[in-house]
């Protein structure tokens, strides 16, 4: 007997492995196999089509510039932001700009590059203007400093100046303009760092300030003072005029293109992530689903000791020995598209402001913008949805125990083949309908796609060239029929068509299960199924009905996908049909657009990314959390009542401006600007200043300073890289073609253009790549002066002449003082660090979620109770609700990136102490980022990204032959009542009320989670986490109510004190009182599995299960970073008594660790 087990265990593995190991595409036999004819795989008779040919191979450069991403606008955008600075210093060589400019003109260069001429029209429009603004601020500040510091020579000087020498040195002078810069700076990099888009006009303030105060020691006139601001200001204007004249008419590009790009992109990744899902699911039909890959296995299983990681990590090297499956090579695949999608969303959603801003010639009005943006949402969304059952399949896998190894029983083994093989069998039903509804989504988004624009048309095969000089050929095309193609109008009558076949042929695929599990007879109608409620709840009923949910989980968001680009394509279809499409116009923003972006750039609302124009700033996005998660209540004053106690509010605001973590950046940003700058006021140091050129290095803290250790490591390594590049390329520029002043602009321009390539391609090597570009126009834009005007009037400013192979070490040591200064005063004389702000984008994170959660809870039962209204009508609460969700999606798509550049930079960061727990925040970023997709998909489930969906249930039925069947059913039916959308609607109404503190305790929790990582404080004990399955829990004492109220349902109808859930109850009862003689139907029958109410049951379901389950995981993980308030009395063996907390003895530890492995196993059922 025992013998017989092993052989079989062996043959069950054998077969796993058989299994596990097919090429994708292939049956067991090892033969190729295809699904029936779809959309654009055979002709109407079934005649398979002619191989296409195979194209040609692509050249070496073209897959060079492939694998560099080197595409047209690329290229475009680095040769184009390559001309300022070169433009700048060759204008230098006219004689009257250099007359003018003296030495000054090397700022006209520098400026240009500043100006990030390669921004798309609108952002470089709003960057011009706040620099143009914040230069003309800067100079009357400027003048003022002047100004202030000269009469505090004239009162303090005791003995004149003698004409034609050097200044003699001023206190007082040297005093006033070192108070006056230190508090400059101070006040424009708070501004900097709350206003994340003034980071610019920020630098170019700092840089006017920075020139113009270590200047004013020198200075003994008005007149010299107002000569050397006017110098400065034109030099500066001239050179955002030369980036504005090079941004608007040298191939400009619109807001509004990089959208359309972003939007075209998009489309392409959704096609391909259709065609990845249907290989992955096809896969499915051989593979084993429940194999689970080494690094799932680590991501789930995190632990505080070092020995548990070294196994781990020990695991993964023996898993990736061994061949992985294929649908686990292309499940990978799929996650990483989903990752790629989830950017590009984020990014359509911040430029999208700045498309509508745009003064375009286009088609498309900014409306269209918006309502294109949420029908690509309502695509992304169920798409999005569809690759998250590999992560179900990997829970299942992990809770069920089928993580199998040599040691598995062998009943766990065969429960698991078992499983295995129905869903082998469910997939194999599903393969047809999918792969056809599959290319139809495809050819749908082809066809908007093309109709909008967004991808161009295809060029034209020989058969059709053929076909239009030849009727005869045309005629025979004709007979061969289905000649609407996407791009063709009345394609959307068959896109539509193929999307109700699909929704056809569903009660087929659930008939296929019922079959496998043994509930229906062959060949015999749903009506006959045999009646499961799973109401038993035993193992093997929790296993069929999760079976049945997924199933439903997927069948649903399948069909929601396809009806989702069957409106892009409506919409794509209307735009051309009013003439939208025909021409092009010019579109002027609404004045309700322009006022809303001025309020925005001043407002704390979204102040991060959707407003923030600077290619400085790597994606950490700052985003409002709301008041009650930033403005907390005052403990110790109450809200003023009268004017004096709103004076003294006022008063109190100043203090909080000084206390605030801004003002504390500004602070340092001044100490360390004034480190280097008190050489210029110091009598002794000051000539030393100027001869030195060390104003730069003062510039060099403006650019790079930084608000958290992390980055300014980063920046640091990454500046003094840079400038040594700009070092070498400034001598290879300057001597390769022997000081030739056409040569070195020639080469001058094609190091700027390859910077920027680094700039577009890297963003996290932007402030390196900056001043790389500015240190290289420095060096050539000075040698080019004393050419131009003579080594003494270049000296006359008290700078000796340097050659150009000493200038360069001399700009590298002075960039190297510059960020060695700004990285000690980012660390001192306390550090904020980028784990401090990982800790904090996390709590933010959770807090948004919470508040998501709270709002689509809210909106579910406004829809079900009918009292939301219309979404699309202005001022309903459905509109408000549908508003303050999509507000909600957009900061937590803002944030969720953000939180991987923390955890980036984090790495740079030395730990002194014990060692960062990665795996514990890489864990929770995870899981939230999960919960944040389930979310959505709820969300989108109730209407959330659906225009048209107004009610719970969009149709009765799913099954076409039970469809057929019902019109001949009577109105007793039991089949029927009880499972329609009306009864589906009124009950989950009622399931909503009951579980309420369910769901408030959802709340609760990430609430509480969001408050202990703000805050470091421990978590309350025996915190209860909501368990799964509750919504079918509460829906089956439901039913069992609603069989309790039905024989006196009357009696209490009459009475007027019942609640709104008895009323419910009532309702539901009456509608079957007249079937006595009937058996009554449960709502959770699988006979009522075809209805949409089901299918939509089973979706709120799977994904509140989904939620629930990484809750768990995330009040775990957080446990263990901030630990458990627990005073509780523990004797040990010895006798003696020691009150501890959850940290300090090892006995209330293991209790922590029973108590939460307990309810870890208690939520997974």
């Amino acid at each position: 007997m025992v013998r017989s087990s092993l052989e079989q265990r062996d043959d069950m593995e054998q077969e796993q492995q058989t299994n596990t190991n097919q090429p994708n595409g292939a049956d067991s036999d090892g033969t190729e196999t295809r699904g029936g004819n779809g959309p654009g795989t055979g002709d109407a008779t079934g005649n398979a089509p002619a191989p296409e040919p195979r194209p040609p191979k692509p050249g070496l450069v073209t897959r060079l510039m492939a694998r560099l991403g080197l595409d047209a606008p690329t290229i475009t955008a680095m040769l184009k932001g390559g001309l300022p600075p070169v433009i700048g210093l060759a204008i230098y060589q006219s004689d009257s700009i250099a007359q003018e400019f003296s030495t000054f003109g090397y700022l006209v260069g520098v400026i240009s590059v500043l100006s990030l001429s390669v921004l798309p029209r609108g952002k470089f429009v709003q960057t011009l203007v706040f620099n143009v603004l914040f230069l003309g601020i800067g100079a009357a500040v400027s003048l003022l400093i002047l100004w202030s510091a000269l009469q505090a020579r004239i009162h303090t000087q005791t003995t004149p100046d003698v004409p034609g020498a050097r200044p003699s040195y001023n206190s007082s002078q040297a005093a006033v303009s070192a108070v006056f810069l230190f508090a400059n700076i101070w006040i424009v990099n708070t501004v900097r760092a709350k206003y994340q888009s003034l980071n610019i006009p920020s630098i170019v303030y700092s840089i006017l300030t920075n020139i113009s105060c270590t200047f004013s020691p020198q200075i003994t006139s008005n007149a010299a003072f107002l000569a050397i601001i006017r110098r400065l200001l034109t030099a500066m204007l001239l050179g955002f005029a030369i980036a504005a004249a090079t941004s608007l008419a040298i191939i400009p590009v619109s807001s509004r293109t990089v959208w359309s790009s972003q939007l075209t992109a998009l489309v392409r990744l959704l096609q391909g992530a259709v065609k990845q899902e249907k290989a992955y699911l096809q896969s499915l039909e051989r593979e084993d689903m429940f194999a689970v890959p080494a690094d799932i296995c680590a991501a789930t299983r995190v632990s505080d000791s070092d020995d548990s990681l070294k196994e781990t990590r020990e695991e993964k090297r023996k898993k990736k020995k061994q061949s992985e499956p294929v649908s686990t090579a292309e499940a990978k695949v799929i996650k990483e598209t989903m990752f790629n999608m989830r950017l590009l969303t984020s990014k359509i959603f911040v430029d999208l402001p700045f498309a509508k801003r745009d003064i375009a010639w286009a088609k498309l009005a900014a409306k269209d913008l918006t309502t294109l943006q949420e029908l690509l949402r309502g695509v992304v969304i169920p798409i999005h949805g569809i690759g998250t059952v590999i992560d179900i399949f990997q829970r299942l896998a992990e809770k069920r125990g089928w993580i199998t190894t040599s040691e598995t029983p062998l009943e766990l083994l065969y429960e698991k083949m078992e499983d295995k093989r129905i869903w082998n069998e469910v997939m194999r039903q599903l393969h047809e309908p999918f792969e056809n509804l599959s290319a139809a989504m495809d050819e749908g988004l082809q066809h908007a796609g093309m109709l909008l624009e967004l991808i161009p048309r295809p060029k034209p095969s020989n058969k059709s060239r053929a076909s239009a000089e030849n009727p005869a050929i045309d005629a025979d095309l004709e007979s061969r029929g289905d000649l609407i193609q996407p791009g063709d109008s009345g394609f959307a009558e068959i896109l539509k068509s193929k999307i109700q076949s699909f929704r056809d042929v569903r009660g087929t695929i659930l008939r296929a299960w019922a079959k496998e599990k043994g509930l229906l007879a062959e060949d015999a109608p749903l009506d006959e199924m045999d009646n499961i409620c799973f109401s038993q709840m035993n193992a093997h009923d929790c296993h069929d009905q999760e079976q049945l949910y997924i199933l439903l989980y997927l069948e649903t968001l399948m069909e929601s996908a396809g009806d989702g680009v069957l409106r892009i394509v409506q919409f794509a279809d209307s735009k051309v049909a009013d003439g939208t499409m025909a021409r092009n116009r010019l579109i002027f923003p609404k004045p309700k657009i322009l006022r809303k972006w001025i309020k925005s750039v001043f407002n704390d609302e979204d102040q991060g990314q959707e407003n923030n124009t600077d290619l400085f700033d790597r994606g950490m996005a700052v985003v409002h959390m709301g008041d009650s998660f930033a403005l907390k209540k005052d403990p110790e004053h109450l809200p003023p009542t009268n004017a004096w106690e709103r004076t003294g509010n006022v008063l109190r605001t100043i203090s909080k401006f000084f206390s605030s973590e801004e003002s504390a950046f500004g602070f340092r940003c001044a100490c360390a600007t004034l480190t280097i700058g008190i050489v210029a006021f110091l009598e002794q140091t000051h000539i030393f200043f100027q001869e030195q050129r060390l104003v730069w290095a003062m510039i060099i803290i403006a650019i790079g300073m930084t608000q958290t250790s992390g980055q300014s490591i980063f920046g640091f390594l990454c500046r003094i890289l840079g400038t040594l590049v700009a070092v070498v390329l400034t001598l290879i520029t300057w001597y390769i073609v022997d000081e030739k002043i056409p040569g070195i602009f020639v080469f001058l321009y094609l190091f700027q253009a390859i910077s920027l390539y680094f700039l577009l391609k890297f963003p996290n090597l932007i402030p390196a790549v900056v001043l790389c570009m500015v240190t290289q126009v420095l060096i050539i834009g000075y040698e080019l002066q004393v050419l131009k005007i003579g080594r003494t009037l270049s000296e006359s400013t008290g700078q000796p002449y340097y050659p150009i192979y000493e200038l360069a070490p001399y700009r590298l040591a002075i960039v190297a003082a510059g960020c060695l200064v700004a990285f000690f005063w980012t660390i001192f004389p306390s550090p904020v660090t980028d784990r401090t702000w990982l800790r904090r984008d996390l709590a933010a994170t959770l807090y948004l979620l919470a508040n998501y959660f709270s709002v689509i809870n809210e909106s579910l039962k406004s829809k079900l109770k009918g009292t939301g209204g219309d979404r699309n009508v202005k001022g309903t609460p459905a509109h408000q609700l549908a508003k303050h969700r999509a507000r909600l999606f957009g900061k937590l798509m803002l944030l969720l990136p953000s939180l991987k550049q923390h955890a980036d930079f984090q790495r740079w960061e030395p730990s002194i102490g014990g060692q960062f727990p990665r795996a514990l925040y890489d864990d929770i970023i995870l899981r939230a980022s999960r919960i944040n997709s389930y979310l959505t998909l709820l969300s989108y489930s109730i209407g959330g990204g659906r225009k048209e969906t107004t009610g719970m249930t969009f149709t009765s039925t799913l099954d076409g032959a039970t469809a057929a069947s019902k019109a001949n059913s009577t109105p007793e039916d039991p089949i029927f009542d009880g499972a329609n959308s009306c009864g589906w609607r009124d009950a989950l109404a009622v399931l909503l009320a009951d579980i309420s503190p369910t769901q408030h305790s959802i709340i609760c929790v990430l609430t509480l989670l969001s408050n202990a990582l703000q805050s470091g404080h421990s978590l309350p004990p025996h915190l209860e986490v909501p368990r799964p399955f509750e919504l079918t829990r509460q829906l089956e004492a439901l039913s069992a109510t609603l069989a309790s109220k039905d024989d006196d349902s009357t009696s209490t109808s009459t009475g007027g004190d019942g609640s709104h859930k008895d009323a419910h109850i009532i309702r539901l009862s009456e509608t079957s009182k007249d079937r006595q003689e009937q058996p009554r139907s449960n709502l959770l029958d699988t006979r009522n599995m075809t209805q949409a109410g089901y299918a939509e049951f089973a979706v709120l379901q799977v994904c509140s299960l989904l939620v629930c389950d990484d809750l768990t995981g995330l009040v775990d993980s957080v446990t263990k970073l901030v630990g458990v308030v627990d005073f509780s009395y523990c004797i040990h063996p010895s006798g003696s008594s020691s009150g501890s907390t959850s940290t300090s003895t090892s006995t209330t530890a293991s209790i922590l660790r029973r108590d939460s492995e307990a309810v870890g196993k208690g939520k997974v059922d």
